[in-house]
């Protein structure tokens, strides 16, 4: 199984990513190690000069470890971060270049935004040479965009995905941006089977045992939906 649908595989079932902008090399080795037994996938946003090293010394140190490179915004930022080892990338929009990069080599690509879902969908599909039902059952984690942000100060833009799902049906849709404890219970109500992303799950790098206390607290918010079976998407298809 190709790392892409590994990470895809881990973050449909733990449904949070944890967002790090490191300081050093070390703080992205050290947050991957506090992360991992919790099923939380961790975040590296190449904002940071650290980043693409940090991917990289987290991969030799664990040579399976599974973490995703963020805020990418150039072609050359996605091929670094994939070269690092970086089993998917994400970006802040809907950058072409990224997306044919990441097709290219078969990497899950996140762009985001308040639209263009189906635009990245298309342009997918086309660098696989396939349809774009094909696209969704043979390349499921590049069924995939990033609502950003999902909240903006009082602003609520949680219900936009409803309207991209009626085309594009069972996309699977990632939530950041103003996602913290606060507004996990709504999000959790607009998108039970959502993805939620936060900084919040790193700010206690350096005290550990309130990171894994706030990693429990998320835990325990999105648990009712987690212990619920899930949807049979296969009957779905072919109701």
């Amino acid at each position: 199984m190709k790392k892409s649908e590994k990470v895809f595989k881990n973050i449909q079932k733990s449904q949070l990513i944890a967002l790090l902008t490191p300081k050093s090399k070390n703080e992205c080795v050290k947050a991957y190690e506090l992360l991992r037994s919790s099923g939380v996938v961790l975040e590296i946003a190449l904002r940071s000069e650290h980043a693409v090293g940090g991917i990289k010394s987290i991969i030799e140190k664990y040579p399976g470890a599974l973490v995703l490179a963020g805020t990418v915004m150039t072609q050359e930022q996605a091929e670094k971060a994939i070269h690092a080892g970086a089993a998917g990338v994400v970006s802040a929009d809907y950058i072409p270049e990224v997306v044919d990069a990441c097709v290219h080599k078969d990497v899950m690509c996140v762009p985001g935004g308040l639209s263009d879902a189906g635009k990245q969908l298309v342009q997918k599909a086309t660098g696989y040479g396939c349809s774009l039902e094909e696209l969704r059952d043979k390349y499921p984690y590049q069924w995939v965009y990033k609502l950003f942000p999902a909240f903006s100060g009082k602003l609520s833009n949680m219900d936009l995905p409803l309207s991209w799902k009626g085309p594009f049906r069972n996309l699977t849709v990632i939530y950041t941006g103003g996602i913290t404890l606060d507004t996990l219970r709504e999000a959790i109500r607009k998108a039970p089977e959502g993805i939620f992303c936060a900084s919040a799950l790193t700010k206690n790098m350096e005290k550990p045992a309130l990171m894994k206390e706030e990693i429990h607290q998320w835990r325990e918010t999105l648990r009712p939906h987690l212990l619920k079976p899930k949807k049979n998407t296969e009957s779905q298809r072919t109701a």
